[in-house]
Order: C-alpha cells, then sequence, then structure tokens
C-alpha cells in the first residue's frame, strides 16, 4: 500500500479497536479447517508435527493473530492516516490510463485489455506486480517507480468522468475475484463470498502463510 511513514493515528492493539467489520461474517468451522491445512504444512515444513498434533487453541490463536488482527490493523492505519501528502498539478496519468488514452508503465496494458482478458487469470494478477498502483492509485509513492501519484485535482476529475468510473468499477469486481468474493451491491458496496471462495481463501492463505512469522 505504498509508504506508511505518514501514519499519524495510534496503532490499535487488538481487532475491537480497529473499527473494522473483518469478523462480522466469519464462520470459524469452516475457516478453521482452511486453516488447519496451512499450519500442517508450515509445521511439516519447519520439521514439526502433523496437523493432528495441533490443538484447536493453537489453531484458532493463529488464524485470529496471522489475519484478522494483522488485515484489520493494517486497514485501520491507512484509513486514518490518510491522506498522505503529495505533489499538485500532475499531467491526469492515471485518469488518461482509465480513459484509456495511455497503457499502463512499464508493460504497456491498457485498461481495456485488463478489463476483457484478466479476470479469473489468477496466475496474472499474482505474480505481475507492476499494475496494482496503476490500477489502485496512491496519493504517495508506491513501488512502481512509473506509477505517478494521485492528486487531489485529479480525484475531482475522475469523479466527474462517467467512463472512468465505470472501468474503476469493473477493475474492482476483477479484484474481489481474486480474493474469492463478488459485488453485491454497487449503492452500498457490500461484498458476499463468491461461488470459488473457499478455494480463493485456501490458495491465498497457503501463498501468504509466511507473512507473519
Amino acid at each position: 500500500m505504498g509508504n506508511f511513514q505518514f501514519w499519524s493515528a495510534r496503532e490499535p492493539t487488538t481487532v475491537e479497536e480497529c473499527d473494522s467489520t473483518w469478523e462480522s461474517d466469519s464462520e470459524p468451522e469452516e475457516q478453521q479447517e482452511i486453516v488447519q491445512k496451512a499450519i500442517a504444512t508450515d509445521e511439516e515444513a519447519r520439521g514439526g508435527g502433523s496437523v493432528e498434533d495441533q490443538n484447536k487453541d493453537k489453531v484458532n490463536t493463529s488464524f485470529k493473530l496471522k489475519r484478522s488482527f494483522f488485515a484489520a490493523r493494517d486497514l485501520y492505519m491507512y484509513r486514518h492516516g490518510y491522506p498522505a501528502k503529495s505533489r499538485e498539478n500532475s499531467s491526469y496519468v492515471n485518469l488518461k490510463f482509465y480513459m484509456k488514452e495511455i497503457p499502463l508503465k512499464p508493460d504497456g496494458v491498457y485498461i481495456d485489455d485488463i478489463l476483457t482478458k484478466w479476470k479469473g487469470d489468477y496466475d496474472k494478477l499474482e505474480h505481475n506486480h507492476t499494475y496494482i498502483q496503476w490500477l489502485f492509485p496512491l496519493r504517495e509513492p508506491g513501488l512502481n517507480w512509473h506509477a505517478e501519484e494521485l492528486t487531489t485535482e485529479e480525484i475531482k476529475e475522475f469523479l466527474k468522468t462517467k467512463t472512468a468510473k465505470h472501468n474503476y468499477l469493473q477493475v474492482y469486481e476483477i479484484m474481489l475475484d481474486f480474493y474469492g468474493m463478488k459485488l453485491e451491491d454497487k449503492n452500498t458496496g457490500t461484498v458476499s463470498r463468491a461461488a470459488n471462495w473457499k478455494e480463493r481463501f485456501e490458495h491465498l492463505n497457503e501463498f501468504y502463510r509466511f507473512e507473519y512469522v
């Protein structure tokens, strides 16, 4: 999510302090089954025992500590520490990208290609790291130095541009699908689990299982 040196909010120490709905739609038994597999793989890789040797307290703790808390905390700090200072008077490259006028850099991909070919291509979405800051531009420097910071002036123009907003919504749905979710209501922003949510959740838990170790 970019450079967090601008955070000014007090860092929360519990999920409850994160003003998040992260756990409001949880199904502990199904989540626990997914996490057990991830822990088993982790333990065996480290020379430990099988999942049968792990008690339920460890599974529950691992899930809440590694997934719920850190995710809720990061989202809280990003929301309450934003917006960061950024330069103004840009050339509106983010808006131009969404208006199909220029491709993202350095790959030279136009928004049309992403909207028509990338949905469901999980391998491309997972391993290509240059596109994310173009699809979701930041008001601060990110990891892709080819991407330009989003300015407050550009945000205002973006919100007045029907085509850009329509394309952005499609991009959002592509990324929701990648995470095993779908947009239920465009007016309220309500999301729910997609038909393949279990497969996607399991994959993401497995892929990122070393993130918070």
